[in-house]
């Protein structure tokens, strides 16, 4: 997987859609978390459910809005691979040490009803004060990146076979 490079916009796109308020931010909109995507040259969808995702060739982000103004944005990565419950425990070892040696991202397993492991790692900030469009298309850069990074983290620590 090619590690994904942030393309910011010299001017910002998109403005009309993102209103900021007086104090000169607000919360980050659906509509403007895919123009910053089409602005980075991601191709993103949206779901069944509503929820906004760029899939990878070895994962899918997803990004969640939630709290009484959607003013919590969450970007979570999901892998593709998944794995026996068997190989849960050393999985969650390994990603303790990846959550123990990096800031960040957030990493863990999830147990799907389907009895497969899946492996996760997220974001999240609650924008409840607001922020300026060059703030969050920042911040989603810092996101992609080092959402990207973790998942060519695992590919290089848990051979596939």
């Amino acid at each position: 997987m090619g590690m994904f490079r942030l393309r910011l916009p010299l001017r910002s796109g998109g403005a009309a859609r993102h209103r900021d308020t007086a104090a000169g931010s607000s919360p980050p909109s659906f509509e403007l978390v895919c123009d910053i995507l089409d602005e980075f040259g991601l191709t993103h969808v949206t779901d069944s459910d509503g929820d906004l995702l760029v899939r990878w060739e070895n994962c899918t982000v997803f990004f969640f809005f939630y709290g009484e103004r959607q003013e919590v944005l969450q970007a979570r990565l999901y892998l593709d691979r998944r794995f026996s419950v068997d190989a849960r425990g050393s999985l969650a070892l390994l990603l303790d040490e990846w959550n123990r040696t990096k800031l960040y991202p957030k990493a863990y397993t999830v147990l799907p009803d389907n009895g497969i492991v899946g492996v996760c790692a997220e974001h999240c900030f609650d924008f409840e004060k607001g922020a300026t469009r060059q703030q969050v298309t920042y911040t989603l850069g810092v996101w992609l990146e080092t959402l990207l990074r973790f998942a060519s983290w695992v590919d290089t620590q848990v051979p596939v076979g």
